[in-house]
């Protein structure tokens, strides 16, 4: 069970208690500890946490709110304190040179191909240099890395002078007009005098804007001596954590952080070039606790928007949509479309719903998708431009062969699509034009502020109750 999931377990006890009071609050504080001692908090932080959580349980509480919801706020923004909440710091638009430190294991090199990316789609010309003259497969690592992510790259396998590889690389990608500079130095099993006098000589000829030290998240409390022994040697700006889709240990190296007072900055989330983000306490927390980050997700939307290709969308007519006018090859747009968002998992973690489905849910689901792809890729145009009624039963017995599924996959298929008919049929088209007049008379207005009175829901009441039927089963 990982750091979110205990918390999570914590905070459910008062939402579920009948009558809040002192012993429900020790009985919660105890949990929590328990959790953040388990995923490698410094031991004078969950003190920390655990007094003042006590102290302010039953202080006077405003208007409007319960004592349960004072409680679990009060939980929410203390941890959120000491989970780098108070260490707020971002990176300007173009940073202009870039070094990354840190120990093996870090995922460094990985990371400066996640950075360069990050930053190309950002709009500018990226280009690496890879001074990890020590590591034998890092230069053949970073220029793989360098070319599936689409920068330029720079290195030199017959020099062993880390310092005089930047020098070439800066050189190289000045010339080829690089307004982005990102360097890979070497790492080594721990901080020795060989490592950080070959860091210093890189500093030296870089003169970095940032130095930024890469730390995995399953190191732990660990952290703190690599983060001050760095920054005594060339003076760390700030932090990318590696390694937070999984690890329970994630929580000691966040408040190792913050005890050190270096802001974050970036997180790795996974293993692909896209599994990477901006640091954001509020957000990171909040999915952790299984809120959800819907902001994460409308970003990754708009990010996978921006990059689908146009033409394929122009012939969707939101009029036949209401109508019900549902095809499967609208249908199988709108799986690849789902499918750029990342893996099923991630995406239910950001509606905050990933921690109610256990993992077998999850892989359900994950296989569900793989199979009505299969089952669509399998279709011809003409049938791809129609809907469930036309499929007969040989169509779908040739079907399900050439996709290697069964005429039960098939069936289901056309079943989901069928209720997805129905539920846009109970939207009312008329009803849809006036919400969208009075969102556009409220103007970009936060969702808090949203006057919803002057909004008539009242057709979506089917679509509530069609919910429950197009899960995945």
């Amino acid at each position: 069970m990982g750091l979110g999931e205990k918390l999570r377990d914590a905070l459910d006890k008062i939402k579920n208690s009948m009558h809040v009071d002192k012993e429900l609050i020790k009985e919660v504080i105890k949990e929590i500890q328990r959790a953040l001692i388990a995923s490698d908090v410094n031991i004078q932080l969950v003190l920390n946490i655990s007094k003042e959580i006590e102290e302010k349980a039953f202080e006077d509480i405003p208007s409007g709110i319960t004592r349960k919801e004072h409680i679990i706020r009060l939980c929410y923004n203390t941890l959120l304190k000491y989970l780098g909440g108070e260490v707020k710091s971002t990176l300007p638009d173009n940073p202009q040179s870039i070094l990354l430190c840190g120990l093996f294991g870090s995922g460094k090199t990985t990371t400066v191909a996640k950075l360069a990316k990050f930053y190309k789609k950002h709009g500018l010309k990226v280009g690496v240099i890879c001074a990890d003259t020590f590591r034998p497969a890092a230069y053949e690592q970073l220029k793989q890395l360098s070319e599936m992510v689409g920068v330029l790259f720079y290195g030199n396998q017959a020099e062993t002078s880390a310092k005089k590889v930047t020098k070439e690389g800066l050189d190289f990608l000045n010339k080829n007009g690089c307004n982005l500079i990102i360097v890979d130095s070497a790492g080594r099993s721990a901080l020795d005098e060989e490592l950080v006098r070959e860091i210093k000589e890189i500093d030296s000829v870089f003169n970095p804007n940032y130095s930024l030290l890469v730390i995995s998240a399953d190191i732990g409390q660990a952290v703190k001596d690599q983060a001050i022994a760095f920054n005594n040697a060339i003076g760390v700006d700030g932090v990318i954590l590696t390694k937070l889709d999984g690890s329970a240990k994630g929580g000691g190296a966040l408040t190792a952080c913050y005890i050190t007072k270096s802001p974050i900055y970036f997180i790795g989330t996974g293993e692909k070039a896209d599994d990477f983000e901006s640091f954001d306490a509020n957000r990171y927390l909040s999915r952790l606790l299984g809120f959800g980050d819907l902001e994460s997700l409308m970003e990754k939307i708009s990010e996978v928007s921006e990059q689908a290709d146009i033409e394929k969308l122009k012939d969707i007519n939101p009029e036949e949509l209401l109508k019900g006018n549902i095809t499967f090859g609208l249908f199988k747009q709108q799986l690849e479309f789902s499918k750029k968002l990342g893996p099923f998992n991630k995406v239910m973690g950001f509606l905050g719903i990933g921690n109610k489905l256990n993992a077998d849910q999850l892989n359900l689901g994950e296989k569900k998708l793989l199979v009505y792809r299969a089952i669509l890729n399998s279709m011809t145009k003409e049938e791809l431009r129609n809907g469930p009624d036309f499929l007969t039963r040989s169509r779908v017995e040739r079907i399900a062969k050439g996709s290697g599924t069964k005429t039960e996959d098939v069936k289901e298929l056309c079943s989901q699509l069928k209720k997805m008919k129905k539920m846009f049929k109970g939207i009312d088209a008329k009803k849809m034009q006036a919400i969208g007049k009075e969102l556009e008379k409220q103007g970009d207005v936060s969702p808090e502020k949203m006057d919803l009175s002057k909004l008539d829901m009242s057709q979506f009441a089917n679509m509530k109750k069609m919910k429950k039927k197009l899960r995945f089963r």
